[in-house]
């Protein structure tokens, strides 16, 4: 079979929220571990009912170790161009490729790396008094 992607994959296990609206209801929170990502998509376990089509609204957050002292945000909307079954193992979860038709990025100054520069660049006596 011939290779059809447009991008590498990177096999990354990142924490996703997906937001699907039903057609009748509130919109739903779904929160999984992506098993690969590029630049145009991500795969995705998932226990609940998806069909090729699904269009949803996707947020990633990149840890720091990935994108250095700033954390990054990635949301957007994506559409599910494959459902599979994973197999016997994981009998009750469904593989999803995930196509991402929009996405914006911002990026955040993460407070928990500040403070543990902050006091690891502080003298012991002044970290004990604060």
């Amino acid at each position: 079979m011939k290779e059809r992607r447009a991008a590498s994959r990177y096999n990354l296990a990142l924490p996703i929220e997906i937001r699907i609206a039903p057609d009748i209801g509130p919109l739903r929170t779904i929160l999984v571990e992506t098993r690969n990502i590029s630049t145009h998509g991500f795969y995705f376990n998932v226990a609940q009912k998806f069909t090729v089509g699904t269009q949803f609204e996707f947020s990633i957050t990149l840890p720091i170790e990935i994108t250095g002292a700033a954390q990054a945000n990635i949301s957007g909307k994506a559409r599910a161009v494959r459902v599979e079954e994973t197999g016997e193992s994981h009998a009750s979860l469904l593989g999803i490729g995930a196509l991402i038709e929009s996405y914006q990025v911002s990026r955040e100054e993460s407070v928990k790396t500040l403070n543990q520069w902050a006091f690891r660049n502080v003298p012991e006596v002044l970290v004990l008094r604060g």
